[in-house]
């Protein structure tokens, strides 16, 4: 009995875990995808000026 209330637990933690690193990985894209699209209108009026994005995924 005791056996299946940690195996519950250690289910729910790495659900928990799962939908966490799901938030981030959305988070961090939106602030990419932010960065890049300032980088287009600053680079129109820079061209020199480059950016470069870390790829963005989920392991």
């Amino acid at each position: 009995m005791m056996v299946m209330h940690k195996l519950g637990m250690c289910i729910e933690l790495v659900r928990l875990a799962i939908d966490f690193v799901i938030v981030f990985a959305q988070a961090v894209e939106l602030v990419v995808s932010e960065n890049s699209s300032s980088a287009l209108s600053t680079r129109s009026t820079n061209p020199s000026y480059t950016v470069s994005s870390p790829p963005v995924g989920i392991l």
